[in-house]
């Protein structure tokens, strides 16, 4: 039975969310990290318990969910090439070609 095609345009929706997420929290960590006057998005977070260090944690963690769901979409996306691991398929084209 032939696979059904996949919704792409979401997969790479959510890759496009996943990087961005990961980037603006990781730069607000790392800036965090070298500068402790620094204040990471003032206001969004200003509620979380535990002061500085509980918001450089939340960060730390929405930069690895991003990670995670950008990863996930990723993969889960249909190549539209063969694996490099997988030289058979490559060949098998090839005869094919080949024999015309």
């Amino acid at each position: 039975m032939p696979k059904k095609p996949e919704n792409r345009g979401g997969y790479l929706a959510l890759e496009a969310v996943g990087m961005v997420i990961t980037s603006l929290s990781a730069q607000a960590v790392i800036r965090g990290f070298f500068n402790s006057e620094y204040e990471p998005i003032q206001g969004i977070f200003s509620r979380v318990p535990g002061g500085f260090s509980g918001q450089m944690i939340l960060l730390a963690f929405m930069a690895l969910a991003g990670t995670l769901f950008g990863g996930w979409a990723h993969i889960r996306q249909e190549p539209g090439t063969e694996r490099a691991g997988n030289p058979g398929g490559i060949r098998r084209k090839y005869r094919k070609n080949m024999e015309k």
